[in-house]
């Protein structure tokens, strides 16, 4: 009995010692086939990564070949484009060169004129000042002619209009003969006698003044020193007898009549021979005064003027006119 339970017991573990045995060598089967589908997969993702780096560096090298191609391609339009803007540039330098050196000659030209304007107009100031000063001379010898023709004339004011009549040196010979209380044998030899030309002015203005002519200065100032000393009314209205002076010496004497006025109301005696006025007691001098101050013109330059220049002014004024002339 005991015999066959140890028998069983012993069948039972040759049996589990088999059944582990074969356990143990499937185990290793699969182990092994688990090791060789390792294996054989990691061949294949070596053989994978293995195409990856290949195709990784055959990309690389594409790129590496496309970069260089782009560098050599873009390097060559940069230096395009940058030769072409040298061009340009270069074109537009050379362009404004040129400009700058037409309008350098241009300026240089201008200042060549200016400078010849500037001498031609100090010459023709120069030589119209000298112009004005021999006109301003020959206006005062004109004037002194002009006054000189008048010398034996007496300028009547407040006469009234049509009173002479038909013969105003009748009508004149009668009055001064009778109003300055002269003899009845005296002939004053007058020459003529007119109103003073100008238009016949209206009832209420004032009437023109008459001009009388004598034949002798010696009459005339006789006739004036009477009329001077006495007061001669006609009509209601007091007659005024001056010298009958040119017309520029009346514009001048016109300048004193304010101070003609004020002198009167202040009483002070005075005198106004032609363009003068004398005060008694006083330095004063005429506005004709050949002492006074000459100022120059602002224009006019300061110095002694050279003829040369006068004469140079002229010859081109000559020129000028005789070139207009030609033209036309």
């Amino acid at each position: 009995m005991s015999g066959g339970v140890v028998t069983r017991g012993r069948e039972r573990r040759d049996q589990q010692n088999g059944q582990n045995s074969k356990t143990i060598e499937q185990k290793r089967d699969e182990e092994q086939v688990q090791h060789a589908e390792a294996n054989s997969l990691a061949l294949t993702m070596r053989s994978g990564l293995e195409a990856i780096s290949k195709e990784i560096r055959d990309l690389k090298t594409e790129m590496k070949k496309d970069l260089t191609t782009l560098k050599e391609q873009v390097t060559e339009d940069v230096k395009s484009e940058i030769n072409d803007l040298k061009r340009e540039m270069y074109q537009q330098l050379s362009a404004n060169t040129k400009t700058l050196q037409a309008q350098g000659s241009r300026i240089a030209e201008a200042e060549g004129r200016i400078a010849e304007t500037e001498t031609w107009n100090m010459e023709v100031k120069d030589a119209l000042c000298k112009s004005l000063k021999q006109q301003q001379m020959l206006q005062d010898k004109l004037t002194d002619i002009e006054g000189r023709s008048r010398r034996n004339n007496i300028r009547i004011f407040g006469i009234p209009e049509d009173k002479e009549g038909d013969s105003a040196p009748k009508y004149l010979h009668q009055l001064l003969t009778t109003e300055l209380s002269l003899p009845p044998n005296v002939n004053l030899q007058i020459q003529r006698a007119h109103r003073a030309l100008a238009q016949k002015p209206n009832i209420n203005s004032p009437p023109r003044s008459m001009i009388v002519h004598f034949l002798e200065f010696t009459v005339k100032e006789m006739v004036l020193k009477k009329a001077w000393q006495k007061k001669i009314v006609v009509e209601g209205r007091p007659l005024i007898f001056d010298h009958d002076y040119a017309t520029e010496v009346v514009q001048k004497r016109k300048a004193y009549n304010g101070i003609k006025k004020l002198l009167k109301e202040k009483g002070i005696r005075f005198q106004t021979p032609l363009t003068k006025m004398r005060i008694p007691g006083t330095t004063d001098r005429s506005s004709t005064d050949p002492h006074k101050k000459q100022h120059a013109m602002p224009w006019q330059r300061v110095g002694e003027r050279r003829e040369g220049t006068a004469r140079s002014a002229k010859e081109k004024l000559q020129e000028f006119e005789r070139i207009t002339q030609d033209s036309e």
